[in-house]
């Protein structure tokens, strides 16, 4: 069995800026504290986008302050908070696919792990808060998955945006765009998928037309169960959480960990009276 954490939608601020009231490098350390010291045998760890709240160079030096004498190798993916070029200039960890998008393939057994650039651009648009997908990234993708079909794989897919509707209505309209093209190209490949997603703030689950997933927590400040509104900007400080996923001989298990909650474990054996 192989171990991976993942961390999404970290919105790191310049030091002394808060959203709603939390301070996002705090929040990050903390989550990344308690899956380095509760899960050290992790394989890598997956940082699945939004790693900024606007994109700036001073978020990202900071940003890569709090990841500093990490050991466990680190994956970094891009969000819609995030500006691509900064990002690559800035912060160590990066790698990039043969067109220069943050997108990596590793394999452990069985599993091809694959992590998707799904921001919006060239050029980065701040307002464009939707995802997209061009026709370079389609290529790569489109032989990943055929590389995993010639190798009997199964495909653990991370992508920031989701690229399906989740009932929200205000985050349905900054899903991945390229939604459709994206589900053609997955029922094609033939491989067994299961997607990770961010973007939401919130943990969800469900089932995709063939292809289940599930969605994370942000480190940092949550998205509130408003199905019916428009507003993008809500946000929560309900507990945070990061993902622990378990790669098995059997399949793909994804765990949400709410790590601000994980302070005491005991045993819930029933207690002998004395007498």
């Amino acid at each position: 069995m192989q171990k991976l954490l993942a961390f999404t939608d970290i919105h790191m601020t310049p030091e002394g800026q808060k959203i709603i009231g939390l301070d996002p490098f705090e929040k990050f350390r903390r989550a990344l504290d308690h899956g380095i010291t509760h899960h050290p045998d992790a394989e890598r760890i997956v940082l699945m986008g939004d790693l900024a709240n606007s994109g700036t160079a001073e978020e990202y030096s900071r940003f890569a302050h709090s990841i500093r004498g990490v050991d466990i190798p680190i994956t970094l993916m891009a969000g819609n908070h995030d500006n691509r070029d900064t990002l690559i200039a800035t912060l160590p960890h990066v790698v990039t696919d043969g067109a220069g998008f943050l997108q990596t393939s590793h394999s452990y057994g069985d599993t091809r792990v694959l992590t998707l650039d799904t921001l919006f651009g060239p050029p980065a648009v701040s307002y464009a808060h939707f995802g997209a997908y061009c026709d370079a990234r389609f290529d790569w993708l489109t032989e990943q998955l055929s590389e995993a079909k010639q190798a009997s794989q199964r495909v653990l897919l991370f992508s920031h945006h989701p690229p399906f509707r989740i009932g929200f209505t205000g985050m349905d309209q900054i899903r991945m765009r390229d939604d459709a093209r994206m589900h053609a190209v997955l029922k094609a490949s033939g491989v067994p998928i299961h997607l990770v997603c961010g973007h939401v703030h919130r943990t969800i689950s469900g089932h995709w037309d063939g292809f289940g997933f599930s969605m994370l927590k942000s480190t940092c400040h949550q998205m509130p169960l408003a199905i019916g509104s428009t507003d993008m900007t809500l946000g929560t400080p309900e507990p945070a959480a990061y993902g622990i996923i378990l790669l098995t001989e059997d399949g793909i298990i994804v765990h949400s960990e709410d790590f601000d909650l994980a302070t005491t474990i005991q045993s819930t054996s029933p207690e002998t009276l004395p007498d």
